[in-house]
């Protein structure tokens, strides 16, 4: 396996969807060393990380955060997620927990030279994207230093005082734009998408979304019945915004 790339996965609170990705890294194409990085969680949700692990991708390394400084939404792990990695390897692939692989992912991203590769584009926007991106060392040694406590415990003010492009987000994606602008990096995007982001909105709110009381097994199999079925009227627009259909073009 070639150990100069990890694949970087960041989880915490569904470990079925992570089911799901783990499952398509599996049948992916020239596939690198897999790396878990759960968050801070609970014992009882560590387990069922570690279940889907060894169903889906048993040769993954599963790590576990220590208790930390809290920030924003994932913000945290997913960056730490990347530092972790790279420690181990030049080429970092970013794929969270909701994001599932085309089998060609890993051939298109070795393909390309790019500080950074992003797996899909934003619809309507130019703009970098966290899902199924390609870190490589030019980008990952100027973002290192940026992921401190400093920028953890108030985002919006670091990100204004370190950085002269103001985006929109300040957390994980809208801290690397910046570090991609202020370097003028390149970052490419394939023709069409080489993964699928299918995280959604309202988890748990909705009667489609109730699967917390459920085993683990049987989550699995409610969030693969949610995702094939993004058409669903009791779903609708508002709760789809960053769900996208898995339709390898291959």
């Amino acid at each position: 396996m070639d150990r100069s790339q990890i694949i970087a996965i960041p989880t915490a609170h569904r470990p079925e969807l992570l089911a799901l990705a783990l499952e398509k890294l599996s049948a992916a194409r020239n596939r690198p060393e897999v790396h878990i990085y759960a968050d801070s969680v609970p014992e009882s949700r560590l387990q069922e990380i570690e279940i889907v692990r060894d169903l889906y991708l048993p040769e993954a390394f599963l790590f576990r955060a220590q208790p930390h400084v809290k920030a924003p939404s994932g913000c945290w792990n997913i960056l730490n997620a990347i530092k972790s990695a790279a420690q181990f390897a030049d080429d970092v692939y970013l794929v969270e927990e909701d994001v599932l692989v085309y089998p060609y992912f890993f051939e298109w991203h070795q393909s390309q030279t790019a500080p950074v590769s992003c797996g899909r584009k934003i619809p309507r926007y130019d703009l970098y994207t966290n899902p199924g991106t390609c870190f490589r060392r030019p980008l990952i040694d100027a973002l290192l230093p940026h992921i401190c406590d400093e920028y953890f415990r108030n985002t919006n003010s670091y990100c204004a005082g370190n950085f002269k492009d103001q985006f929109i987000s300040t957390l994980d994606d809208g801290l690397i734009r910046r570090v991609i602008h202020q370097n003028s990096f390149e970052w490419v995007f394939p023709p069409s998408p080489v993964c699928a982001h299918v995280g959604f909105r309202a988890y748990g709110r909705t009667h489609l979304y109730q699967v917390s009381h459920l085993p683990i097994l049987e989550r699995i199999e409610r969030a693969r019945e949610i995702i094939g079925n993004p058409n669903n009227t009791e779903v609708g627009d508002r709760y789809t915004t960053d769900w996208e259909a898995y339709r390898p073009l291959q």
